[in-house]
């Protein structure tokens, strides 16, 4: 299928502004909170009920979205409503306001995602090498924010941070406003017999392939939320924190540039068992060698199949495995599951040993094992067939 460049640029706008928010928060908003004066187990759970927001977020914009049948709308609704929430931001002191409006701004945020990777993906009808060469500009955005942020944070303050995410949130609303929803007939939930889509999630096979998935996203725990201060401790200076994430995404772009190559080579399967490998080396690594720039910028090279790849197979996994007009319940289940309930438990229980051992080597060494566990799970995974998906 052949995008028109009007749409393509404004599928990739979207992704490329919505990922550079989650570059600027993901290794800062820590070091936000350190500065305001929170110890490592309340950013913890700060960041924990943040990710949770994921659960209720997706599901509740999947919800909207099947019954108007409107992403684009959807989608610039929650664009707006995240931009009125960031606000807060400014005037909370103190844990339980910042607690709130965090969670608020991020229910909102974490809405759009969904509905964006089902815009993209009813846009490109499937095609995955369109839909990675899209959502690549996801990786491009996060790299520019992480490593601008890094540097303007550095000669400022981390408590520049609020300013830095309302200029993306902005940007991205703007670009919203120019999303079309495609001229293709979606069939109605209602026409379809709810029984299969429970007899899906209730497979063995289904529920082995969730259990994995949430231990992988348990397992980037300690990345996703204390990394930047990981780095610090270990004696990197601020702007580190934008180059080990450079190396990430560079290689996270590459990989999304040719991951067709993986599944023209391997299975679904394969590729899931050869992901849960590396990020378990990875977090190893990155537990071991804290103090070694060169083992740490190789640790972070492996983003490109602990993330791009096994994005890419989870999108492939649903598509196939979820009927068309399920797309948007089985997105809302994958950030709400995956990144909701697996982001909650990894930022807690990062927080909690961390607060224990005093340092983040226990946090990566348990999920390195976490990780490993997923390895166990994922084997059982159901099959699913791309041979009639084109590469086109």
């Amino acid at each position: 299928m052949t995008l028109r460049r009007k749409t393509y640029a404004t599928l990739s706008g979207g992704f490329f502004c919505y990922f550079a928010l989650i570059g600027l928060f993901m290794p800062f908003a820590s070091l936000y909170l350190d500065a305001k004066g929170f110890d490592a187990l309340q950013i913890g759970e700060i960041l924990a009920v943040v990710a949770a927001t994921k659960i209720i977020g997706p599901g509740l914009w999947a919800h909207i979205a099947d019954k108007s049948g409107r992403l684009s709308r959807i989608i610039l609704l929650g664009c707006i409503l995240t931009v009125a929430s960031l606000t807060l931001v400014f005037v909370s002191e103190g844990f339980w306001p910042l607690l709130f409006t965090f969670s608020l701004f991020m229910l909102f945020f974490n809405g759009i995602l969904p509905q964006l990777e089902v815009l993209t993906l009813t846009s490109i009808q499937g095609a995955s090498q369109n839909y990675a060469r899209i959502r690549l500009w996801g990786s491009l955005g996060f790299i520019v924010a992480t490593l601008t942020s890094g540097e303007i944070l550095s000669v400022t303050s981390p408590l520049y941070f609020p300013y830095l995410a309302m200029f993306w949130v902005v940007l991205l609303t703007l670009v919203s406003t120019l999303n079309r929803d495609p001229n293709i007939a979606v069939t109605s939930p209602s026409s379809e017999p709810q029984t299969s889509v429970m007899k899906r999630i209730r497979h063995p096979g289904f529920i082995c392939f969730l259990i994995s998935g949430l231990l992988m996203q348990i397992s980037f725990g300690p990345f996703y939320n204390f990394f930047a201060l990981y780095l610090r401790d270990a004696g990197f200076d601020t702007s580190y924190v934008g180059v080990f994430m450079g190396v990430a995404i560079v290689v996270e772009l590459a990989m999304f540039y040719g991951a067709y190559l993986f599944f023209k080579a391997w299975s679904v399967n394969t590729i899931f068992i050869f992901c849960f490998l590396i990020t378990s080396v990875r977090w190893l690594l990155t537990a071991l060698y804290a103090d070694n720039a060169l083992i740490l910028a190789i640790a972070m090279s492996m983003h490109a199949v602990s993330f791009a790849l096994y994005h890419c197979a989870c999108m492939a996994f649903f598509q196939r495995y979820f009927s068309h007009s399920q797309q948007n319940r089985a997105q809302a289940m994958y950030n709400g599951l995956f990144y909701g309930v697996g982001g909650a438990v990894g930022a807690i229980v990062t927080g909690w040993l961390w607060n224990q051992s005093g340092s983040g080597e226990t946090s990566f060494l348990v999920a390195s094992v976490a990780a490993m566990l997923g390895l166990i799970f994922v084997i059982f995974t159901p099959k699913v067939s791309l041979k009639s998906e084109s590469t086109a």
